[in-house]
């Protein structure tokens, strides 16, 4: 099963109109913008790499989907697809139109090209920045792009590049007030998460200086992660399902910068060996998307979804510009970077929510077996969280941050926002939580 995400043109990329037709042939590239025959022995990570550079083909198969059907491997001699350009963002120095006081700034990004992140949110969060600073403020790529999310805030405070976003659970040891999200039930839909903890943020952490050491721009994050697993294993609310997820963030071990088939391959190799050493089959935390790419699911297998409302964990990220970098810029610029950043950089985390549904709407029209988990559940995973809360809140503390009033904060965004999780049970309601009523 190797589905991609459809109807999600908007958030992933801009498609020019079509340019004429191309022909394969020996050349090592294909031009994007324009309408590319399949010849024999095409595939679209093989195509994806010629246009692209990488092996990841969501964009392609997007703007393709009604030729190619549901089977992106399917693609046939003959076909005529077309090769959309990705949201152009930046240039190398030597293509920027000199504007007068000009600063131009390396962003690293530690996902490839075309995965929602890039394509979807930072991109065009850069391209805004060039653009309400009339181009004083422009951000290119490094030469070499680093793609270990662990490396990322390194990167930046050692000066190798300006800027990054840096993946937060990364940063657990120096920075565990951004590890909230990763709680059960402390997270949900991308654009909720990521408004939730700026607004946390702004209200509690910023006048501590616990972000020290790079300026912090905003934050994003992708969807909540649910529970996965073979139908024949119902997950039960005594069997402490937070510690027995088999598979970590997927989206960042791999699957954002090898490409889904590399992955696939991978988790059924993977999933081979633990069958053979185990009696019961795997459990795996995903969001929607990693779930279908990585063919942890497809129309002909057993295993169901257990969505947890608010999540059992939600990865978020930090983008960051170096301290030497802000310091740069001029006052007025950077009065008008700080306006686009922030909450209204959280706000773009709303494309990987489109992203994400995209594939739970495929899933349901193929019909994957959905189930919504129940309060004995949702009670077991608030009781999960509670000793990683008090560390948590032990660290707030030390910060002079009254934890438990900032946790309500959290806690009533989230519930506040609700609408902006596209899925999610009626009967579930944040302000139920411990932190929130005190029943401690």
């Amino acid at each position: 099963m190797k589905r991609m995400l459809s109807g999600l043109l908007a958030f992933v990329l801009a498609v020019p109109p079509l340019l004429g037709s191309v022909q394969r042939s020996d050349a090592n590239t294909i031009a994007c913008g324009q309408v590319y025959t399949v010849g024999r022995g095409d595939t679209l990570s093989g195509i994806s790499l010629r246009s692209y550079g990488s092996l990841l083909y969501q964009p392609i198969y997007t703007a393709n989907v009604d030729t190619i059907g549901t089977n992106p491997d399917r693609i046939q001699v003959g076909q005529r697809l077309t090769i959309p350009c990705l949201t152009p963002t930046t240039a190398a120095a030597d293509q920027i139109a000199p504007v007068e006081g000009q600063l131009i700034f390396t962003f690293n990004k530690a996902s490839a090209p075309p995965f929602i992140i890039n394509s979807g949110i930072v991109d065009k969060y850069l391209a805004e920045i060039a653009e309400v600073t009339d181009g004083r403020v422009t951000f290119v790529d490094p030469d070499v792009m680093n793609r270990d999310h662990a490396a990322q805030l390194g990167l930046v405070t050692s000066g190798q590049v300006d800027g990054a976003y840096v993946l937060n659970s990364h940063l657990a040891a120096s920075h565990p007030l951004l590890q909230l999200p990763m709680e059960p039930m402390f997270g949900g839909s991308a654009e909720q998460t990521a408004v939730s903890l700026w607004r946390l943020h702004a209200r509690y952490f910023a006048e501590t200086n616990y972000f020290d050491d790079a300026k912090l721009l905003g934050f994003i994050s992708s969807p909540a992660a649910h529970i996965w697993r073979d139908g024949a294993v119902p997950v039960t609310a005594d069997e402490g399902i937070a510690d027995k997820n088999q598979y970590e963030v997927p989206y960042f071990s791999g699957l954002d910068t090898r490409g889904p088939a590399k992955m696939r391959a991978e988790v059924a190799a993977w999933a081979a060996n633990y069958g053979a050493q185990n009696d019961e089959p795997p459990t795996f935390f995903l969001a929607h998307g990693a779930a279908i790419a990585l063919g942890i699911w497809d129309e002909t297998s057993s295993v169901e979804v257990m969505e947890v409302d608010n999540g059992l964990y939600t990865p978020t990220f930090s983008v960051v510009l170096s301290n030497e970098a802000w310091a740069k810029i001029s006052p007025a610029d950077q009065e008008a970077i700080l306006e686009v950043s922030g909450e209204a950089l959280a706000n773009r985390s709303a494309a990987w929510d489109a992203f994400d549904n995209s594939f739970r709407s495929r899933m349901l029209d193929l019909g994957l077996v959905f189930e919504k988990a129940g309060k004995p559940l949702l009670n077991d995973l608030f009781l999960s969280s509670l000793d990683d809360l008090k560390v948590w809140s032990a660290s707030a503390e030390r910060l002079g941050i009254p934890a438990n009033e900032a946790l309500k904060f959290y806690l009533t965004n989230l519930h506040s926002l609700k609408d902006r999780l596209i899925y999610r049970a009626p009967e579930v309601d944040v302000e139920q939580h411990p932190f929130v009523t005190g029943d401690l």
